[in-house]
């Protein structure tokens, strides 16, 4: 399946021969020229004789008054625009499903692309006969986009904050369907590493995608795994993190948030069995090539066999190149 790229918010330039039309004022030419005709009619704060270099001619003529208060106007609504870009700027500070960039050539640091499903093994269709795994071929979901982000809180539910990717689908009405990973580390400095899958697709051509998403926190802990493998960093990482698939909500607590067309999956990592392991990869992340894959675990015969939700590959994580979330 083709991925598609995250939308991206195009930056917004005000000019002067931009301006808003709507929010312009507008000044007939008499009105102006005829402030030339009496000293009194200017206001205490706005008198030609400030602008008059000349003290042969303590008036503007008529045209150099009416150029003089365009250039005013001009001055103050570039102003005002300058400011609207600023307060913009700091309340779109961070477009949820943006801050990580992708990298398909795996070459850019601290970015993402997907990891190939076939470096994962998954439970095969005689699964309960023969024990056996096998490799995955593909993927329900694509994957769309990515967050590194850092704050003094944990972060939830970031699929139903305005400005979304998630938000930004809903809006327009159509199909598709968010699954978010959102793997929390804790700390004076709450790090979330938030990962955005979609599918076209209906749900309900994906019964056990469709009990999971239905179903209480009880049956999703039952069944979300995580396999992980690090492709690239030091052999004591390697063996720490393993290749071994978990069940995530049977270790770690997992807050869920169910919206109108996503459910996204708060990881928090902070318990004291994964503290020592994510302490020890945090160390490491600059130097690590760190790939994952998700699923639902498939425990009966109608549920075999098995498939991968989505992966992911995350090149040199850099804490310090993450994004604040500002209040």
């Amino acid at each position: 399946m083709e991925e598609e790229e995250p939308v991206k918010t195009p930056s917004e330039h005000s000019s002067l021969i931009g301006l808003n039309d709507a929010a312009d004022e507008f000044f007939d030419v008499s009105e102006l020229l005829s402030y030339d005709q009496s000293e009194n009619d200017w206001p205490s704060d706005f008198s030609p004789e400030m602008y008059s270099q000349d003290t042969h001619h303590p008036k503007l003529s008529s045209a150099a008054v009416f150029v003089k208060k365009l250039h005013d106007l001009a001055v103050q609504k570039r102003g005002y625009m300058d400011l609207q870009e600023m307060a913009r700027e700091d309340s779109v500070l961070c477009y949820y499903g943006s801050t990580l960039p992708k990298d398909p050539t795996c070459n850019l640091a601290c970015s993402w692309t997907a990891a190939d499903p076939s470096t994962f093994l998954i439970r095969g269709e005689n699964y309960l006969e023969d024990h056996k795994k096998i490799k995955a071929k593909g993927t329900l979901m694509q994957m769309v986009a990515a967050d590194w982000l850092r704050s003094d809180k944990r972060e939830d539910d970031l699929g139903g904050r305005p400005g979304s990717i998630v938000q930004k689908f809903a809006t327009k009405g159509g199909p598709e369907f968010f699954f978010i990973v959102n793997i929390q580390v804790p700390g004076s400095t709450t790090y979330s590493l938030a990962l955005y899958y979609m599918m076209n697709t209906p749900i309900k051509d994906a019964p056990l995608l469709e009990s999971f998403i239905r179903g209480d926190d009880a049956y999703r802990n039952s069944r979300f795994k995580l396999i992980p493998y690090i492709s690239k960093g030091s052999w004591i990482v390697k063996q720490s993190v393993g290749k071994k698939a978990c069940l995530v909500g049977q270790a770690l607590e997992i807050n869920y948030f169910h919206g109108k067309n996503y459910l996204e999956l708060g990881i928090d990592i902070g318990s004291t069995v994964a503290r020592g392991v994510v302490s020890l990869v945090l160390g490491y992340l600059n130097n690590l090539v760190i790939e994952m894959a998700f699923l639902i675990q498939a425990n009966t015969t109608d549920e075999l066999p098995e498939y991968l939700l989505r992966t992911c590959r995350l090149n040199h994580l850099d804490a310090s190149k993450s994004v604040l979330v500002k209040p």
